[in-house]
């Protein structure tokens, strides 16, 4: 699934920094940016939000005050604080946040508190959502409902969305993003911004350009997937590719 992140810090090049970093993370999606803390209470009131990085120390508001008038929301986000200093983040236990991170960001270091988010919003998304078990896709006229394993792939083109078998191919009545999220936990992978691959379904891993792959898939026209280099190393990890 895709995790709507909003960035609050009153200096932007910090925004710009996370920002950066968090492009390294296929799904999130920095939604907004915001220097004015109660700019930022006020988008997130209105359009919600999956995951906060907030700055502790700010003008106008702090980000623990910030953090707790987000815990009243009817869909409270995950909030993950940003400091200077290493003892400021012993305030972050009086509030809702899951964690903090101090400057200067490191990669690696928002990387594993990253890994702590996926499983706290897995978690919650998993209790909340009805178990689903069919994709509905349309030929001729007809709804068609899928069983999961038998699609090979889904994939878009001209922002249509298509979900294909091994005999054949449907055009899709949801959005790749919506599938991903039904078919997620299962044996599939989003291995590009636009497909999404049943592992059970390569027939073939072809070596590419600069380090990452094409999976020939075992669908009814053999289709070559690409694997974007951000989901290179996801694919590598789950297949046990050295």
């Amino acid at each position: 699934m895709r995790v709507k992140t909003v960035i609050i810090d009153d200096e932007q090049p910090i925004c710009d920094e996370i920002e950066y970093l968090l492009k390294q993370h296929i799904d999130i999606d920095v939604a907004a940016k915001f220097t004015n803390p109660l700019e930022a209470l006020e988008y997130i009131s209105e359009q919600g939000c999956d995951l906060v990085f907030a700055d502790i120390k700010m003008p106008g508001m702090s980000g623990l005050e910030l953090a707790r008038r987000l815990s009243v929301l009817r869909a409270t986000p995950l909030v993950v604080f940003i400091t200077a200093f290493q003892e400021h983040a012993l305030e972050a236990f009086d509030t809702p946040a899951v964690g903090y991170i101090t400057k200067p960001i490191m990669e690696d270091k928002l990387a594993r508190l990253m890994s702590k988010v996926r499983c706290l919003i897995e978690r919650t998304y998993q209790a909340g959502r009805p178990a689903v078990s069919k994709i509905c896709v349309t030929t001729g006229g007809k709804i068609i409902p899928l069983d999961k394993n038998e699609i090979v792939l889904a994939y878009v083109k001209d922002k249509d969305v298509f979900v294909r078998t091994k005999t054949s191919e449907y055009m899709a009545t949801l959005t790749l993003q919506e599938i991903e999220n039904i078919l997620d936990g299962s044996n599939f992978l989003r291995v590009h911004r636009q497909y999404i691959v049943n592992l059970d379904m390569v027939r073939e891993i072809i070596p590419w350009f600069h380090g990452s792959y094409l999976l020939r898939m075992d669908d009814c026209r053999q289709e070559e997937v690409p694997v974007s280099r951000a989901r290179t190393k996801v694919l590598k990890n789950i297949l046990g590719l050295k």
